[in-house]
């Protein structure tokens, strides 16, 4: 899919220094990860003996995961049209592409997770809890968080 961005659109678009929220995430973040996934699990299944089960399932685990890849990168790609064109916090089918883009992303890291003493491995790589600053706040406001000292967790008396 050929994907066009208008020049005021581009740093809109550029995958983020540091990847922090789930709507940072672009369709480029996307590629590293899935070849990497891609060669180390492609290892594993070259280490299994020709025509065995071991080898069958290492092989479609692979098929899997880069299908998973995919369609990661098509909801993205969705996802930085809604960025440009759309309203983010509509509800509905916006909504619903927002909150699964963490969902798959994390799968996807936490396979990455068992590389991640391989020199490829990227610290970008790693679980996103939040969709946005805001998100953030929203959250640790209403459960606290380590940060908070207890003070959001006591019984009122």
């Amino acid at each position: 899919m050929t994907h066009h961005v208008a020049p005021d659109h581009a740093a809109l678009l550029a995958p983020a220094v540091v990847l922090e929220f789930s709507d940072d995430l672009r369709s480029a973040d996307v590629g590293p990860l899935q070849d990497f996934l891609a060669a180390r699990l492609g290892e594993i299944a070259r280490a299994q003996p020709e025509g065995t089960d071991a080898r069958w399932a290492a092989e479609h685990l692979a098929q899997t995961i880069d299908a998973d890849c995919r369609d990661l990168d098509d909801a993205l790609v969705s996802w930085e049209v809604e960025l440009t064109e759309g309203d983010i916090n509509r509800v509905g089918l916006v909504q619903t592409l927002r909150q699964s883009l963490p969902t798959d992303w994390n799968r996807l890291v936490e396979v990455a997770q068992r590389f991640a003493g391989h020199p490829g491995h990227l610290p970008r790589w790693r679980h996103l809890r939040y969709s946005c600053a805001e998100h953030a706040a929203f959250v640790e406001q209403r459960t606290g968080d380590a940060s908070d000292g207890g003070i959001l967790h006591q019984n009122e008396a």
